[in-house]
C-alpha cells in the first residue's frame, strides 16, 4: 500500500469543492453540538462530548457523501471511515495541538500508520486523518484538516477552511538595513594613546 501522497490527496479534495465542504460540515456538527449540550461545562469526563461532536460530524460528512458519488461512507468495527475516488480513506479523529491523536498508540491506530498493510478489506487506499484541534478549554475549535503519518511519525498537514485548503502565507525573507560599522564600535583610548597624541600636538 503506497504512503499517503500530499499533492494527490490535495488533487482529491479540491475535487467538486469537497474539502470547503468538509471544513463547512465539521464547522457546523460543531455548532449543532455546542448549541445541544450547554451543560457540558459541568461533565466529568471531557470525552464524553468529543463522543457526542464526533456523532454529529459523521452525520453531516455523510450528507455530503449522500450527494458525492465519489465520496463514500464505511461502517466497520464500531466507527465509520470514509472513501473518496476510490483511492483516499480517511476517518475523523480529535487531535492536540502537536496534531497527535489521542489514541495512539493502540493497536487500530498503529495499524492505521502502518502503510505496508491495507486495512477493513480495502487494498490500495492511502490513508489519513481528517482532525480537528480543541482551544485549551474545549470551548472553540481552533484548527480542522488533514493530517498523515507513518508509524507514529508525522509527514504532513493540510489545513481545510471554508475556501477549500489554505495555503500558508510564504516566510519572507529578514532584510537587515545597511549600516555605517565605523560607527558601531568606538575604540577606547589607553593612556599610552592620549600621550602620544599631545607630544605630536607638542611637536
Amino acid at each position: 500500500m503506497p504512503l499517503p501522497l500530499k499533492e494527490f490527496v490535495q488533487q482529491v479534495l479540491l475535487e467538486g469543492n469537497r474539502a470547503a465542504k468538509i471544513h463547512r460540515a465539521i464547522r457546523n456538527a460543531w455548532k449543532t453540538a455546542d448549541e445541544k449540550y450547554p451543560e457540558r461545562a459541568n461533565w466529568r469526563r471531557k470525552s464524553t462530548f468529543r463522543g457526542l461532536f464526533w456523532e454529529e460530524a459523521i452525520r453531516e460528512l455523510s450528507a455530503i457523501a449522500s450527494e458525492d458519488a465519489g465520496f463514500v461512507v464505511i461502517e466497520h468495527r464500531d466507527t465509520v471511515s470514509f472513501i473518496l475516488e476510490n483511492s483516499v480513506l480517511f476517518r475523523f479523529k480529535h487531535a492536540d495541538l502537536a496534531l497527535g491523536t489521542a489514541n495512539y498508540p493502540t493497536p487500530e491506530a498503529t495499524s492505521f500508520d502502518d502503510h505496508e498493510n491495507d486495512l477493513y478489506g480495502f487494498a490500495g487506499l492511502q490513508r489519513v486523518e481528517l482532525c480537528h484541534v480543541f482551544n485549551e478549554f474545549e470551548t472553540e475549535i481552533i484548527w480542522i484538516g488533514i493530517t498523515a503519518r507513518n508509524m507514529g511519525r508525522h509527514l504532513w498537514k493540510l489545513e481545510l477552511s471554508d475556501l477549500g485548503i489554505s495555503i500558508p502565507a510564504p516566510e519572507l525573507p529578514i532584510v537587515m538595513p545597511e549600516m555605517d560599522t565605523a560607527k558601531l564600535v568606538r575604540v577606547k583610548k589607553t593612556d599610552n594613546d592620549q600621550g602620544r597624541e599631545k607630544k605630536k600636538d607638542n611637536g
